[in-house]
């Protein structure tokens, strides 16, 4: 038993291991097809330049512009585009750029991981949509000749790329030269162990032979687990770093890339680090990450990442001439809209270490009771007519009577979006009663678990830690419909834009510019406007004025933000 298992079986599952790792390391080098790609082959009269753009969630963007030159009297010339990585592909988009002259073009191919897809003759004239700035697009022989008389001229696919990408996407079962080569390492590997390993077979074996062995299996584990059961989610909240494509050109930066979609990607990375953080949470109440998430007492979590809680102990407070600075950018802001009979509306929502400071970690010491939005709220107070909507008297009161912000959440719950709701519908129903807020009685409460917790989350304990809330459901149906957003050239979007209508309604329009704490006022505030837009961001722009011409417009950010409110006005806004 000994023989065989040091002779054959050992031996074997090594070499097949081995074999298998390499094969994986072949097939996610530029040895085998990785992206899907264009190939244009062309006839040119004149030198040109040729323009491949992809549509992003309907747009064309030029960070995706790719191009290729063409030399004069060009007879079958080869093209070749690599399609980018896009949000939402929809359709590509041909376009000799600013050349004027004349193509033929004899086939454009969409290459993918194995199948393409062939454009021929009539089939490009079918499929392929020429503008105003192309004057002849016809079908000679087998081939479209194409002549451009603008500078804006262009051939747009009648087809979205998604319609193809099941088939190009499509991987073979078996890459040939990366299986040959495994194959051969395989058989290596077992001759020379079955070798090496025949001395030992009179050897006792020990618990260390048995120790090194486990660890050596245990090691083995999460690259074999990410290449046979490569992860299909994302339970953080960015971007997993991508596996790189190995080349010779890249060779220098290759082992970098690599560590970092290793460290993103690793096999079992989900189950280690949930087992880690249970662990850590429930023996000992600490953090498996306590550079970004802080266990507190009686189980609250918060964040301690700067970048979404800001100043959250209160190191650094404002200076007097930082103060006079917001508040004349306020009063800016203020003054361009209220001319054009537009109400303007601020609104800053405190952090949840603001409201709920007892549940806080022992080690976590605020350096002052002040924080700078009480500053700027008692300077604006006693300086300025203009009055900024703050929630933390009436969230800290409500404490008193249910939980306003979630325990393993950064953000407030239903309850806490219903309080600001409440109290920025009464300040606009100062200016329009049919704005006063819909009070309690108009929706069910419904106790539920959720698993969307961002701080239990990020310590990958989503379905251990839930967040408990009241979801607040009318008793009758929403009198509000979710439509179609417009989208914005010159608006920078965080996320996608939210927009509800109340059709036949008299109500007025609304502008949100807003962040994720405003979700949970949107089914609220959407029952009192025949037409809202939500945008996620807090840059203000002239194009949403003009384009919308809203009647009310709120600005509302986080205590975490701020700082925003230091920066200069753009030209736009102080216009009288």
């Amino acid at each position: 038993m000994k023989r065989l298992l040091l002779l054959y079986i050992i031996p074997l599952l090594l070499s097949a291991c081995l074999a298998f790792l390499f094969y994986q390391a072949l097939i996610g080098t530029n040895m085998v097809k990785q992206q899907i790609k264009l190939e244009i082959i062309i006839d040119a009269s004149q030198t040109s330049e040729l323009q491949f753009f992809v549509e992003d969630n309907k747009q064309f963007k030029l960070e995706h512009m790719q191009s290729a030159k063409i030399p004069a009297d060009a007879k079958d010339y080869r093209i070749e585009f690599n399609f980018p990585i896009v949000e939402k592909p929809g359709k590509f988009r041909i376009d000799p750029g600013l050349t004027r002259g004349k193509w033929l073009i004899k086939k454009i191919t969409l290459k993918g991981l194995v199948k393409n897809i062939e454009f021929e003759g009539s089939s490009i004239i079918e499929n392929f949509q020429p503008n105003a700035d192309i004057r002849k697009f016809e079908l000679i022989n087998d081939a479209v000749f194409v002549e451009s008389v603008g500078e804006d001229s262009n051939l747009l696919t009648e087809f979205l790329i998604e319609d193809y990408l099941n088939e190009l996407t499509v991987k073979p079962v078996l890459y040939f030269i990366p299986f040959v080569f495994s194959l051969c390492l395989f058989l290596f590997v077992l001759y020379i162990l079955n070798k090496k390993l025949q001395p030992f077979v009179n050897v006792v074996i020990t618990n260390n032979h048995l120790l090194v062995l486990l660890f050596l299996i245990i090691i083995s584990t999460s690259y074999i687990g990410m290449s046979l059961f490569p992860s299909s989610g994302n339970s953080e909240n960015r971007v997993l770093a991508s596996k790189p494509v190995f080349n010779f050109l890249n060779v220098v930066d290759y082992p970098k890339h690599y560590t970092a979609y290793f460290e993103d990607n690793f096999g079992f990375k989900k189950a280690y680090t949930t087992l880690n953080s249970f662990f850590k949470y429930t023996l000992f109440n600490t953090s498996s990450k306590p550079e970004i998430v802080a266990v507190g007492k009686e189980s609250w979590l918060y964040s301690i990442d700067t970048k979404n809680v800001g100043d959250f102990q209160n190191l650094n407070l404002f200076t007097e001439e930082e103060l006079q600075l917001v508040k004349n950018n306020l009063e800016e802001m203020y003054a361009f809209h209220e001319p054009r009979g537009i109400r303007f509306f601020v609104m800053i929502l405190p952090s949840k270490s603001s409201v709920y400071p007892e549940f806080l970690p022992s080690f976590i010491k605020k350096k002052n009771t002040a924080s700078k939005l009480n500053q700027l709220l008692d300077y604006m107070n006693a300086n300025s007519m203009f009055k900024i909507i703050d929630l933390t008297k009436e969230l800290i009161a409500e404490k008193e009577n249910t939980t306003v912000y979630y325990k393993h959440d950064i953000h407030w719950n239903f309850e806490g979006g219903y309080l600001g709701y409440k109290k920025l519908m009464n300040r606009m129903a100062e200016f329009n009663p049919d704005l006063a807020p819909l009070p309690l009685s108009h929706y069910n409460k419904i106790f539920r678990y959720n698993h969307n917790a961002d701080l239990s989350k990020q310590l990958s304990l989503e379905n251990y830690l839930l967040n408990e809330e009241w979801y607040f459901e009318p008793k009758d149906t929403f009198s509000f419909e979710l439509v179609n957003a417009p989208t914005y050239e010159n608006t920078p979007i965080t996320q996608a834009t939210v927009r509800t209508q109340i059709k036949n309604s008299k109500l007025p329009k609304a502008v949100v510019y807003r962040d994720s704490f405003f979700n949970l006022i949107i089914p609220f505030f959407s029952e009192k406007f025949s037409d809202c837009i939500y945008l996620w961001t807090n840059e203000m722009t002239y194009e949403i004025i003009e384009k919308e011409t809203p009647g009310y417009v709120v600005l509302e950010i986080t205590e975490a933000d701020i700082d925003k409110l230091l920066e200069e006005n753009p030209d736009w806004l102080k216009k009288k």
